[in-house]
């Protein structure tokens, strides 16, 4: 397998050159970029920028492993809204034109949500509209991305939909379009399930993974944490991995725990990361 280290590591306003730089100095073989409506990697970059960074990348020996639209936490795929959801499908898509342009393997999809567990403020769709409305969404852009060699992975994430790994697969069978896999994080369903169970159920669909740790003493959105820090059984987690043939990407997902010193959080993950990487073998 080969590590990566997702952009959301860094501080918000670092430029990309120095973070494949950073990445590269660390021992990362690839990087997960996170573009958004603003900042130092928006969804507006042109092809020429796109190529310059890929080449930045490539300079360095690092992939362009994967995109992450975190952006969809705002824009629903799922919504009620007719307007929100045409805006969701456009970052949707504006995704897959990107990582196809940076050579990127997957690109990650929030499938739509009932609601943001950590936003009060946010929509409420009845459960079943959102299912019926984010495989309509998510069908649409997996014929957008039949032109290219980009994954739509579909990440389990707090959205109050696909409950069990279960659905979750039925879910991704349902549609039918082989770029439709899952982008399977470790520590997401560790609030209620196990994620190596989930792995096992899910198998060959995983097209990228977030190597990424939850304190269940916390119990909420605080307690994300660096891998290997939490509860995530890791061992077990590698060895569903193996059995499922999945010998990709293990991306460290991190909100930046350290206020004093990047190196050290990077070091830090890459350690870990090689420790996780050599379990369930």
């Amino acid at each position: 397998m080969k590590k990566g280290i997702n952009q959301w590591a860094f501080p918000g306003n670092y430029p990309i050159p120095d973070l494949i730089t950073e990445a590269a100095m660390h021992g990362f073989d690839g990087v997960e970029l996170c573009p958004d409506e603003e900042g130092v990697f928006p969804l507006s970059l042109g092809s020429e920028v796109l190529q310059e960074i890929k080449g930045m990348a490539g300079d360095k020996n690092i992939a362009i492993r994967s995109i992450a639209l975190g952006v969809l936490w705002k824009y629903n795929l799922a919504s009620p809204n007719e307007s929100i959801r045409k805006k969701a499908l456009e970052v949707g898509k504006r995704g897959v034109e990107m990582a196809d342009a940076l050579g990127a393997s997957s690109v990650l999809i929030i499938p739509g949500y009932v609601s943001v567990p950590w936003d009060p403020a946010s929509e409420v769709v009845p459960y079943e509209e959102a299912m019926k409305l984010a495989k309509q969404s998510i069908t649409e852009l997996a014929i957008f991305a039949r032109g290219t060699r980009v994954a739509l992975g579909l990440e389990n994430v707090w959205n109050k939909l696909f409950l069990s790994p279960v659905e979750f697969r039925s879910f991704v069978d349902e549609i039918g379009e082989p770029s439709v896999k899952i982008h399977f994080d470790t520590a997401n369903v560790l609030i209620s399930g196990y994620p190596e169970q989930w792995i096992d159920i899910l198998g060959e669909r995983i097209v990228t993974v977030h190597a990424k740790d939850f304190k269940l003493s916390v119990g909420n959105i605080n307690g994300f944490c660096i891998p290997l820090e939490g509860d995530v059984n890791f061992p077990a987690v590698m060895q569903s991995l193996h059995h499922a043939g999945y010998d990709d990407y293990l991306i460290a997902e991190v909100i930046p725990p350290y206020h004093h010193s990047l190196h050290a959080l990077l070091a830090n993950i890459s350690y870990n990361l090689d420790c996780i990487m050599s379990m369930g073998v």
